[in-house]
């Protein structure tokens, strides 16, 4: 797979660079109002960036090429780079902002003082604005690679679970910064600090649904998910069309990285339409004739084996060719 031409790349470069700059400001904030929405928020951009650069890492290991020791590629690197993301967003996103926020909570009265400075305000505004950015070039993303996929069939049922996640954190990173401004807003407004913790215990909450969700997508893929019905029924037609297949009598995929599946047949051909039967006239015309028939029955066994192993190349090969994604096929001819 050209790394280059990988629509998750892009979005994943995005939100590295959008992050980054997000957290920094954010930690400003936090530095000035000691706000918890604003802490959790910090807290939140941290994770995203740190799990969007092991996405990143887990493109570049997943487009390694075939070797001798993996000969299959390594495409399904990229769900365990992933998955090991989302137990990332759900233990430092979810786990510590959840928890500052209940601290927060119980520990704060209504009649503790507010930070007055509206600096934290104006950070988190302009963090809505990067994020929005980073949010609009993921769904670009997820819109190339979808395909014909409708948009939330791809977010749920996909084979490229990167692109969903950068689009996922993206798309929370822009509730959560709203769910802050609220926040902090309440606060001023009121002069209670409760709001202000309430909010950042729901930003919390919403990384936890998202780390589920995340570990949820990439787990089904390795353990082996299938390409989906409708996939599996355009190649069982296109088999069962094929002039010399009988019947298929099995029929299996497993996703292996995006765009790139294995396949596993087991099928009958018609033996009537694979025989030559000139040959096998002149064959009986030699017996007849006075030949050996064990020396000519041996020659036509062997060059039956070679016509069957001609046709499964060439049904491999229109296979491969009319569906590209297939790139493993371990074809048992019943």
């Amino acid at each position: 797979m050209d790394i280059r031409a990988d629509s998750s790349l892009r979005a994943v470069l995005a939100a590295i660079l959008g992050n980054f700059v997000v957290t920094c400001g954010k930690f400003t904030g936090w530095a000035i109002s000691f706000s918890p929405s604003m802490l959790a928020e910090a807290v939140h951009s941290l994770a995203d960036t740190l799990n969007q650069v092991l996405l990143y890492v887990g493109i570049r290991h997943g487009a390694g090429k075939p070797t001798a020791a993996y000969p299959f590629g390594k495409g399904r690197a990229r769900y365990i780079w992933n998955l090991v993301s989302a137990m990332g967003i759900f233990f430092v996103g979810f786990g510590f902002t959840t928890y500052h926020g209940v601290s927060k909570l119980l520990e704060t009265s209504v009649t503790d003082p507010v930070n007055e400075s509206w600096i934290p305000m104006v950070i988190l505004a302009l963090s809505f604005v990067i994020e929005s950015y980073t949010l609009y070039v993921a769904v670009g993303s997820v819109n190339q690679a979808r395909g014909e996929k409708s948009f939330w069939e791809f977010i749920r049922l996909g084979d490229d679970p990167t692109g969903v996640a950068v689009l996922l954190e993206d798309a929370i990173a822009v509730i959560g910064v709203t769910t802050a401004f609220i926040g902090l807003w309440i606060s001023k407004q009121t002069g209670s600090p409760l709001p202000d913790a309430i909010c950042s215990i729901i930003i919390g909450c919403l990384l936890g649904v998202m780390a589920v969700m995340l570990a949820i997508a990439n787990g089904r893929i390795l353990m082996g998910v299938s390409a989906g019905v409708d996939e599996e029924t355009e190649i069982r037609e296109f088999l069962e069309a094929y002039p010399t297949v009988e019947r298929v009598v099995s029929l299996k995929t497993a996703v292996m990285a995006p765009g790139s599946m294995r396949l596993a047949l087991e099928i009958e051909f018609h033996g009537g339409i694979l025989i030559n039967r000139q040959q096998i006239e002149r064959d009986a015309e030699r017996i007849r004739d006075g030949e050996d028939p064990t020396y000519i029955l041996f020659e036509t066994a062997e060059r039956m084996v070679r016509t069957v192993g001609r046709e499964i190349n060439r049904l491999e090969s229109d296979l491969i060719k009319q569906f590209p994604q297939i790139q493993v096929i371990d074809l048992e001819v019943n």
